[in-house]
């Protein structure tokens, strides 16, 4: 089975997509989001940071969309108040020091 890493040219293009969620997520709410995002595969969700009330993502659009990560968020229990998305630069300037813990 070839690897992913085989496919990839080079030239990914990464959104950065900041949530802001209108009410604290429940640490169970929290887990399961946690859970359902460690299950896409790491070249489709590049990086996350997950917070009871805010959700840093960075994702391949290629692989995923915006669309399925926020209904990831909504099947956990969060309710969307604010979304900011953007192309990614440099992933040091967006997560910045170690990376994020799972």
């Amino acid at each position: 089975m070839a690897d992913d890493s085989d496919k990839l040219s080079g030239a990914e293009e990464y959104i950065t997509a900041t949530i802001a969620l209108t009410e604290t997520l429940a640490p169970d709410q929290e887990k399961s989001l946690r859970d359902a995002l460690e299950k896409l595969s790491t070249f489709a969700l590049l990086a996350r940071e997950v917070d009871a009330r805010k959700i840093l993502l960075c994702y391949d659009p290629a692989r995923t969309s915006q669309k399925k990560l926020l209904e990831l968020i909504r099947q956990a229990g969060g309710q969307l108040a604010h979304i900011e998305s953007e192309g990614s630069p440099l992933l040091g300037t967006i997560f910045p020091g170690p990376p994020p813990a799972a």
